[in-house]
């Protein structure tokens, strides 16, 4: 199913408002107007889910890293994802205690979608397994890096559905 980006981030900003997550919504508004600015085909995104879903069915939390200062904000659903306590990833935690949960095999992977995104300011997407409760579940993470003035990064927001079921599909 082939989407819009602009429509995409959209949803999931009000998704993210629904959850009391302004400054996210502000960051995905910001993101759709920005989507929206060009018709290019390279700007839609595919689901990878088989079934039609709202948003909001397929998002099982989101995440801000205020990259500067390290500090990785999770929503309860994204801290339950990362074994991390919701209530320290509500206060914020360092991005290392949210690596701690990635599969060993996937932990490279990641770790280069993240510094691509960081290089260019760019969208941050990565398939992996993360390992909860001593069972694995696939995610897809989603997101968005933003540089300051002087090209480095600040911010990448973002949010993660599970796609576990689809995964075993396969």
């Amino acid at each position: 199913m082939r989407r819009p980006l602009g429509d995409v981030c959209l949803d999931i900003a009000s998704f993210a408002r629904e959850r009391k997550h302004e400054f996210l919504s502000y960051i995905l508004r910001l993101a759709a107007a920005e989507a929206y600015k060009t018709t290019a085909e390279d700007d839609a995104f595919e689901m990878p889910m088989p079934r039609r879903l709202a948003a909001r069915e397929l998002i099982v939390g989101f995440w801000d890293w205020d990259i500067s200062n390290d500090r990785n904000y999770l929503d309860a659903e994204a801290a339950r994802f990362f074994n991390v306590d919701p209530d320290k990833a509500a206060r914020g935690l360092p991005n290392t205690a949210c690596l701690a949960a990635i599969h060993p095999d996937d932990v490279a992977r990641v770790r280069a979608a993240v510094a691509a995104a960081m290089r260019s300011g760019g969208v941050f997407e990565c398939e992996y397994r993360l390992i909860r409760n001593d069972r694995v579940s696939w995610i897809l993470a989603r997101g968005s890096c933003t540089l300051d003035g002087h090209g480095r990064p600040v911010r990448l927001p973002g949010a993660i559905i599970d796609i576990t079921h689809d995964k075993m599909l396969n």
